[in-house]
């Protein structure tokens, strides 16, 4: 029965191990791009701007067009001659037509060129969605990254306070220290417990906010790994802002979005100009038809006859000369014009923008670099403080109070430097994201 529960329990644990996968940053990446919902909204109005420039493209191919019908006349009726007969009748007709746009005032053409603009735009909007679900993720991925630290630190720190309660009531034992020392042992070990608990707390929420992110239900059997390679930033010169902002101006996907679709704009304007122009269509046509009497007043002709009687074919050309249609192109110029303007606005403020976030995200980096390396020297005194302390109390010369407050303030100075350094890190990505736009 034993050897049974053994197998049973090694089974669940290979069977636990293999549920649970462990997450590299670029996959996680590369399931958002594929599962994230409002990326796939993106792809959807992707594919209805190609649809819309295939319409447009198009435009210039004939529609040819069949039709036929029935119909039963009581009284006069007409016969294939133009005069109506005192008779009742039915008669049948059918034909096709074919029309071929010649020349609308280069309408088909600017449409065309503005519609295949207008695609290329939200292959930019895409791209810009891409960014910045890529850098989302790896901001929930850092937070994931990030409180898993913070829970092993609270973990070592608990493990201290359970070894200085255990040697506390040791030397209480021993006479050597009042009682009053155990139980502030006591105490500092259930505030570091507390503390652990809302490190794994946290952590629980940052990887719901991930597989959130990635459009995962399951968090439970969610892991994921630290990328050595993620932390080469930490030593790598992010340059100045005027050369990022440099190639971010020509690379990032929202600054072509919003150049494409001003070229978009005067496209637009061209095809509403076209309207003043005269159009010019060709035209085909075919046409046959049978008639039936029912009563004896008029004969009817075999049908053989009357279809080689009935046949009629048209050729043709249409002219339209636009000459007043109550100022409709006049204000659909103006508006045309005003969109344009509106276009050009929202370059420039695309490009304000851009530059705006890129400086912010210079003086953030620095900040952080800044603060990572203070907190490098504040932990390193607080380490040396706490090891003095430590010893201290173990002498006799120092106070139970003394020796926590010296780990509370290295406690402090770990968690100080763990997060400056994934700001550090994350800064430098967005810094690397607006440099290349991949």
């Amino acid at each position: 029965m034993k050897r049974i529960f053994l197998i049973m329990l090694l089974v669940a644990t290979v069977f636990t191990v293999q549920a649970q996968k462990v997450w590299t940053l670029d996959e996680c990446i590369n399931y958002a791009l594929e599962h994230n919902l409002d990326l796939r909204k993106t792809q959807l109005a992707r594919e209805q701007a190609d649809y819309q420039w295939k319409m447009s493209k198009n435009a210039w191919l004939p529609t040819l067009s069949a039709n036929a019908g029935e119909y039963l006349g009581f009284g006069q009726s007409p016969s294939y001659t133009g005069v109506y007969v005192s008779d009742n009748s039915s008669s049948a007709s059918f034909g096709a037509n074919l029309s071929l746009p010649l020349f609308q005032g280069l309408n088909l053409y600017n449409t065309a060129k503005a519609d295949a603009l207008n695609l290329q735009a939200t292959d930019q909007d895409q791209k810009a969605a891409q960014l910045n679900l890529k850098l989302n993720v790896m901001a929930f991925y850092m937070q994931v990254l990030y409180g898993k630290e913070q829970v092993e630190i609270a973990r070592r720190q608990t493990e201290l306070s359970a070894e200085q309660l255990e040697k506390t009531q040791q030397l209480f034992e021993s006479g050597r220290i009042a009682e009053a020392d155990v139980y502030e042992s006591q105490a500092q070990l259930a505030s570091d417990q507390a503390n652990l608990t809302q490190a794994e707390t946290d952590l629980a929420l940052s990887l719901l906010n991930l597989t959130q992110a990635l459009e995962i239900e399951d968090d439970e059997a969610f892991e994921v790994s630290t990328p050595e390679a993620f932390f080469a930033n930490e030593e790598q010169e992010i340059g100045t802002p005027q050369a990022t902002i440099a190639q971010a101006l020509l690379n990032q996907p929202v600054m072509e979005a919003a150049r494409l679709r001003l070229q978009k704009s005067q496209y637009d304007l061209k095809a509403s100009k076209s309207a003043w122009y005269p159009s010019l269509d060709f035209y085909a046509g075919y046409s046959n038809g049978l008639y039936h009497y029912f009563g004896d007043n008029y004969p009817n002709t075999p049908i053989d006859e009357q279809l080689k009687r009935n046949n009629r074919a048209q050729l043709g050309f249409s002219l339209n000369i636009p000459i007043f249609n109550g100022m409709k192109t006049k204000y659909r110029v103006k508006m045309t014009e005003l969109s344009i303007t509106d276009q050009q606005l929202d370059l420039e403020n695309t490009e304000k923008t851009l530059r705006k976030e890129i400086r912010q995200a210079y003086g953030n980096a620095k900040a952080a670099q800044q603060k990572m390396a203070a907190m490098e020297n504040s932990l390193e005194a607080s380490r040396v403080a706490y090891e003095y302390a430590k010893a201290g109390y173990d002498m006799g010369k120092k106070t139970l109070l003394e020796l926590n407050e010296s780990k509370i303030r290295y406690h402090k100075a770990e968690s100080d430097l763990l997060q400056a350094r994934y700001e550090y890190l994350y800064r430098c990505k967005i810094i690397e994201y607006y440099r290349n736009a991949e």
